[in-house]
């Protein structure tokens, strides 16, 4: 009997550890089997594990007690519909989402499907510092999507941030290597606004919808 429960766990564990076809590395290995980081889904919000509400749902507010900035609107929603870099790991991919100002400094991360392979998100990684305050995230996309995400107009200290130029970074890859890259501008006022920027080869079917 003890033989075979020790056999039934070798396997299980060569399952785990090692069986995989040739070709694929062991970093794409390492995503396959890591849990998701927080909530990995396309317009969800995240509920922060402290109590507090969730407040990258559509809808967000800021207390107003907090002293930060306010105004009449309350989030941006972002589609995006991606296509295939060219790597060898096509169509999976990794990639991220996040917000920066015009000046290129970085404001907040709003969703990002990368683990262990996340330094092949060069530009990502050096923005973000590995900052996922609030975001969606998860592993590895065994294919493209569209996705469909909400930022609630706040930095990573929670405060809404203030009217001004700001643009959508996107970057996304299939290789063990840097892939695409894109920015799309938007302005943040105090009126509801919604844009379609242009596709670029990786990035189609954008909406940027300011409410």
């Amino acid at each position: 009997m003890f033989r075979l429960w020790a056999a039934m766990s070798m396997c299980a564990c060569l399952a785990i550890a090692g069986c995989y076809e040739p070709g694929v590395g062991k970093d794409e290995l390492d995503d396959a089997v890591q849990a998701p980081v927080d909530l990995f889904s396309d317009g969800g919000g995240v509920t922060p594990t402290d109590g507090r509400p969730a407040i990258d749902a559509p809808g967000g507010s800021v207390d107003a007690a907090s002293g930060c900035d306010s105004s009449p609107l309350s989030a941006l929603r972002i589609v995006v519909r991606t296509t295939p870099f060219g790597g060898r790991y096509q169509p999976k991919n990794i990639g991220a989402i996040w917000i920066e100002t015009a000046a290129g400094q970085y404001v907040k991360t709003v969703k990002r499907w990368a683990n262990r392979r996340l330094r092949y998100l060069t530009r990502y990684a050096a923005a973000s510092g590995g900052d996922i305050t609030d975001a969606v995230t998860g592993a590895t996309l065994t294919s493209h999507i569209t996705h469909d995400v909400t930022w609630n107009l706040t930095d990573r200290n929670r405060c809404e941030v203030p009217a001004g130029q700001y643009r959508v970074v996107m970057e996304l890859t299939d290789q063990d290597a840097a892939g695409a890259y894109a920015t799309f501008p938007f302005t943040k006022g105090t009126s509801p606004a919604t844009t379609n920027p242009t596709a670029t080869a990786q990035f189609h079917d954008l909406v940027l919808d300011l409410h």
